[in-house]
């Protein structure tokens, strides 16, 4: 733990960096503590980010004899059973090459193309977790538009969820997927599984 420490006169300094380096309940918290005007006041700090690309290293991945199309996608867990992988899923989507890739412990079970946002509805990049799963969700927001298999990432609307996925479509910032992968990618995570939203994915493979 460290403490930084503001306040006025080195005896009270000394005395509040004493009682925050005894006091258990400070332990594996870094504080910073301040003391105006007659007033202690402690503030937790943040804690360090996690390393986002440990989350999703890639033992195997499938390579094809062709690039998917627009629509198509696969779904093979054969590889991962042979190999007991068993964890929860990672799902990486690549918003340059508009595809979606599914991992189970670094092994990849699936991908399929996808539609995303574009301009003022760009889809926004970072590492979310599923925050809630609706098998028939519809838009609150944009004239009661159905998103089956909705899973959300954002409560501000964004979500991974089925749609027509062709070279012209676009959305107001999800994720679509056609509609058979939608019920298969469902029905194979769960809330907290976690989801990177990229561009020019490039894998660290171990």
């Amino acid at each position: 733990m460290r403490a930084r420490i503001r306040l006025h006169g080195l005896v009270a300094a000394l005395i509040l960096a004493m009682i925050a380096l005894s006091a258990p309940s400070f332990a594996q918290t870094e504080f910073i503590i301040e003391y105006e005007s007659g007033s202690l006041v402690t503030t937790p700090r943040a804690a360090a980010p996690e390393e986002p690309r440990s989350l999703f290293a890639v033992k195997h991945y499938i390579e094809l004899d062709r690039p998917l199309d627009f629509g198509e996608h696969f779904w093979d867990e054969s590889f991962a059973r042979a190999n007991n992988a068993r964890g929860s899923a990672q799902i990486v989507v690549d918003l340059e090459a508009e595809q979606l890739y599914v991992y189970r412990e670094g092994i990849e079970i699936a991908r399929t193309r996808i539609t995303r946002g574009w301009e003022e509805y760009d889809t926004p990049t970072g590492i979310f977790p599923i925050l809630e799963k609706d098998a028939d969700h519809y838009s609150s927001t944009y004239d009661n538009a159905p998103m089956p298999y909705n899973l959300r990432l954002t409560w501000k609307g964004v979500a991974i969820h089925g749609a027509e996925v062709d070279s012209v479509s676009a959305t107001h910032g999800c994720i679509g997927v056609p509609l058979d992968f939608a019920r298969k990618l469902f029905a194979n995570v769960r809330k907290g599984d976690k989801v990177l939203v990229t561009r020019n994915w490039r894998p660290e493979v171990y």
